[in-house]
């Protein structure tokens, strides 16, 4: 991967945090993306970053997004640790288990705009 991708790839992964902060101002994103919401959240890094993958560590019941050669969920790169790519059976139950306590259709909505805007 060459430093221009990662570069970029940091950018998105920067702004998609920036976006969610700011619709969410005031509220504890931590906590929301942390508890509900790491397998929405991504899931939405990994419709952003191009080559990014979603890693599951069963262990600890938390996903995350690989990209730039780490993992990374709300609060930035974590370590790696009992990290795997996530299998289909992974995503299924994540999407069973893993339920956001936040209306996602709107963030969404609202990150569409903003991701398309130059």
């Amino acid at each position: 991967m060459r430093n221009s991708e990662k570069r970029i790839n940091t950018k998105i992964f920067e702004k998609v945090v920036f976006t969610i902060q700011q619709y969410y101002l005031g509220r504890d994103i931590h906590y929301m993306f942390l508890h509900g919401g790491c397998y929405w959240f991504a899931a939405t890094l990994r419709k952003y970053i191009p080559g990014s993958d979603i890693v599951f560590n069963r262990k600890i019941q938390h996903c995350a997004c690989l990209f730039n050669h780490g993992i990374y969920d709300i609060r930035g790169r974590i370590m790696n640790e009992g990290f795997c790519i996530a299998t289909a059976k992974d995503i299924d139950y994540m999407r069973k288990h893993f339920v956001p306590g936040f209306d996602t259709e709107a963030i969404e909505n609202y990150l569409a705009i903003v991701m398309n805007e130059r």
